[in-house]
């Protein structure tokens, strides 16, 4: 019994040896950074300090601001969301984010 107690502690030490499972934001194989996914919903970061969650639909945009209100803005435009007071161009890896009459900011997707 003693012997198989410890065959089973052993098997379990060796398992929490092997790497961790990749996740978010994680490097990808060689180093690189992971893809910039092309559904759901993207982080960003904005020049101005600004961080969104974005999650770009077919006629609107879901946009979260961290730490600031969420929204659905409708689509506007080719690729542009705005309900008149806020906006945002873009999708993927890069965007512009837009309060007002303030010039667009450009955003990097993550």
């Amino acid at each position: 019994m003693r012997v198989l107690v410890l065959s089973a502690l052993m098997l379990g030490l060796a398992a929490c040896a092997s790497s961790p499972p990749i996740g978010p934001g994680d490097p990808g194989p060689n180093g690189t950074p992971p893809p910039i996914p092309v559904d759901g919903p993207i982080a960003y970061r904005c020049s101005d300090g600004t961080q969104l969650m974005v999650d770009v639909e077919t006629n609107s945009a879901r946009v979260a601001i961290i730490g600031g209100p969420a929204m659905v803005l409708p689509r506007a435009g080719d690729s542009y969301y705005s309900n008149g007071r806020y906006g945002f161009r873009g999708g993927g890896a890069n965007g512009q984010w837009e309060v007002g009459r303030a010039a667009p900011v450009t955003c990097r997707g993550s």
